[in-house]
């Protein structure tokens, strides 16, 4: 294959920048892309040589699994002078330098059912490796913080330090800036959180309630840059990106964006128009991972932070630090380059005829549909009898049905067999967070219920394998 032009060499007047603006954005372009032929996406992606200079590198991970690296970059370039005065973060020219705040890692594995999120803390106590410059000075290896290597010597240096410390290759590297984030956000219409505490910062400008919140772009901006107001500092920050993280996939999954091609091709040109990739990330790449992503569920979507073992770690010359686990660390890397899941694996439940929830352990709402007088004693006796718990008084419904109706929670679809067993002829008709109860609507058609067997206790969970890691899911952190 024939290697694309080097890209010139720019200073760029630019830092490094939160977890989330690396995997919302890089994640969802991969997912979103293959919705959309990529003739028809306006944005261009600009190009980095990336692994230039670096000599020694790891072998690749099992299989075909595929290890990419994200970061931020905090640079105001593409930022509106309305949203820089509400991020209040400065202009181009007064925002100088740049450095690594924190970076990540995502493996797909080889199967593309399962990805992983690995957070790595901006103040991780590194072992840079020896490395040559611009002008060609060869720099001896040393210590410092991780997020020093970039301002140093740029995304090579980066990834060099990562691989010799991890073992694992970074097969692709995605560079997004402020402007891409907060115009992505706005383009899924902003994105929920829920905070347990109220939030005031006044370092990135951020004040929330406690509760349900609805962020536009420079608003998530402010809360994903959000590290002073807990004392939790970087740690607590990267958890709460995670969160954001399982919140904006829910957004753009769950408004209308994958199937409404317009607005499809707005968040993914909104994206695509501030990253940046390492030359071998070919658009058929992109379009080939994301088809064979699209089910991915948030079950599988694993995130977790490097283990660590000291959070104020100070050696050779470097304080302030936080040191990795030197038992979980390697053991968390192995996991990656072996392409093993770092967390159990959710067993499939296979559904048989047989029904697997007694009635004793159902609670039901019993509603007459009818005009019938007593129709709804009659049933609430009935089901009782067959071991159901009432969980209210037998009432009469809002609205007339026709047909017997059972109105319950997705979650609880063993249960609703059972029930559908004594009331085979009924409708269902889901409704989410409705809880562990069932409100049974009766209409004209009910006359008694039908016999059936269950067993006497629900089944004893099947203890799975445990995981020596903190790993939360995409299912753990989206906002309800």
């Amino acid at each position: 294959m024939v290697n694309p032009p080097k890209v010139p060499t720019r200073r760029r007047r630019s830092r490094f920048s939160m977890v989330t603006t690396l995997l919302s954005v890089g994640v969802l372009i991969l997912s979103l892309v293959s919705w959309v032929a990529f003739d028809h996406v306006t944005s261009s992606i600009n190009r980095q040589d990336v692994f230039k200079g670096i000599k020694v590198r790891p072998d690749r991970s099992a299989g075909s699994s595929i290890n990419y690296l994200l970061v931020g970059s905090d640079t105001r370039e593409g930022l509106t002078k309305q949203q820089l005065h509400d991020l209040r973060v400065g202009s181009v020219a007064t925002a100088a330098g740049k450095r690594s705040d924190t970076a990540i890692l995502i493996h797909i594995s080889k199967d593309r059912d399962r990805a992983t999120i690995i957070s790595i803390p901006r103040d991780t106590y590194a072992d840079v490796p020896e490395w040559t410059d611009d002008k060609g000075v060869v720099h001896s290896a040393r210590h410092s913080k991780i997020n020093e290597t970039f301002g140093r010597g740029g995304a090579p240096l980066l990834i060099a330090t990562i691989e010799n410390m991890t073992q694992v290759r970074i097969d692709h590297y995605i560079e997004v800036n402020f402007a891409g984030f907060a115009n992505l956000v706005d383009a899924v219409g902003g994105v929920d959180i829920c905070t347990n505490t109220a939030i005031h910062d006044d370092k990135s400008h951020i004040d929330l309630p406690a509760g349900k919140n609805h962020l536009d772009g420079i608003t998530a901006l402010k809360y994903v840059r959000a590290r002073y107001f807990d004392g939790m500092g970087d740690l607590g920050r990267m958890k709460r990106q995670q969160k954001f993280i399982a919140s904006m996939i829910s957004a753009a999954t769950s408004t209308g964006t994958l199937l409404n091609p317009v607005k499809l091709l707005s968040v993914v040109n909104a994206g695509l128009a501030t990253v940046t990739t390492d030359p071998d990330l070919q658009k058929d790449d992109l379009v080939t991972l994301a088809t064979q992503m699209k089910s991915l569920s948030a079950s599988n979507l694993n995130m977790l932070t490097v283990p660590l073992s000291d959070v104020s770690y100070a050696n050779d010359g470097v304080a302030g630090a936080v040191l990795w686990d030197p038992e979980l660390a390697p053991k968390l890397w192995q996991r990656i380059k072996d392409d093993v899941p770092v967390a159990p694996t959710p067993k499939v439940i296979t559904k048989s005829s047989a029904l697997t929830i007694p009635a004793k352990d159902i609670v039901i709402e019993v509603q007459n549909g009818t005009d019938i007088n007593g129709l709804a004693a009659k049933a609430s006796n009935d089901l009782a009898t067959a071991g159901f718990v009432n969980g209210a008084t037998p009432s009469t419904a809002l609205t007339t049905v026709k047909t017997t109706t059972i109105t319950y929670d997705p979650t609880y679809s063993e249960s609703l067999r059972t029930l559908k067993a004594a009331l085979p002829n009924a409708l269902t008709v889901p409704k989410k967070a409705l809880g562990k109860k069932f409100i049974v609507t009766l209409g004209p058609d009910y006359k008694s219920v039908a016999k059936f067997t269950t067993p006497k206790t629900a089944p004893a969970p099947t203890p799975t394998e445990t995981s020596p890691f903190d790993v939360r899911t995409g299912a753990d952190t989206s906002c309800k």
